[in-house]
């Protein structure tokens, strides 16, 4: 689903993966803080469904994965796994 900027590159220029038109195409919203992100600025995180115990993942902003935010994402029904 392509976004209309990517919250990454807007507030770091200078940072190598910013600029890149393609990655925007690409990009989703951060299903975490719910911004915009290019392709470029996503990051796999997988975790366990406690009902099922199957195994799943998502693409969530460089910035949420690095603080671990993600892990505050609907906790009761996912053991985290990354």
């Amino acid at each position: 689903m392509p976004v209309p900027f990517c919250h990454l590159c807007e507030s770091n220029p200078t940072d190598p993966r910013s600029r890149h038109p393609d990655a925007l195409q690409e990009g989703e919203y951060c299903p975490v803080c719910l911004r915009p992100t290019c392709r470029r600025h996503l990051g796999t995180v997988r975790w366990r469904w406690r009902s099922t115990g199957a195994l799943d993942a998502a693409l969530v902003c460089l910035e949420c994965k690095s603080a671990y935010r993600h892990r505050s994402w609907d906790p009761v029904h996912r053991d985290w796994i990354s």
